[in-house]
């Protein structure tokens, strides 16, 4: 399996044709068609719906998805998102450990900006790009060390689905008083 692009209509190609099950291709190399929006994540998640149940966040997104918009204006402060992969030793509190994670940032002019500011439906039109891994040690943002790395699909649908979840309350963030 040499990888899988997500194209911008939702569908996922393999060597210049089709792929319909999408579960052998989760462990695969990603790429993104030229143009990739969150609009085409979610257009994935309605072609192949067994992604869904990936995360528990993503029936809630998706019920959300069906009453936006075809098209959405650009929002103020933010021009793009880049999915990233977290490489992070964490020593305190606590014994020492290694965490990694994919998340979704915002951008604003190649600027990483706050992406929990803009609900969903807002963003859902800007553009997406797979991004590079980020080591970082012991939180010091001042050694912070960047490394191309290549993202699988799973690695993308549970980064997104992982950052959207916290836009809004959708049921499994939602706190009781």
């Amino acid at each position: 399996m040499d990888g899988v692009m997500l194209r911008r209509d939702g569908s996922l190609g393999t060597e210049g044709r089709l792929a319909d099950d999408p579960l052998p291709w989760l462990g695969a190399a990603l790429r993104l068609e030229e143009g990739m929006t969150l609009r085409g994540f979610f257009r994935m998640l309605e072609r192949h719906p067994v992604l869904v149940r990936l995360s528990a966040f993503l029936p809630g997104l998706m019920e959300q998805y069906a009453g936006w918009p075809s098209r959405t204006p650009e929002p103020l402060g933010i021009t793009g998102m880049e999915v990233i992969k977290i490489m992070e030793m964490i020593g305190f509190p606590g014994p020492p450990r290694l965490e990694a994670y994919t998340a979704l940032i915002g951008l604003d002019r190649g600027e990483e900006v706050e992406l929990k500011a803009h609900p969903v439906r807002t963003i859902v039109d800007l553009p997406v790009r797979l991004g590079r891994l980020r080591h970082k040690v012991f939180g010091d943002k001042l050694e912070e060390m960047t490394f191309e790395t290549k993202h699988t699909l799973f690695e993308f649908i549970d980064g997104v689905a992982w950052q959207l979840g916290f836009h809004g309350t959708p049921m499994e963030c939602a706190l009781r008083r």
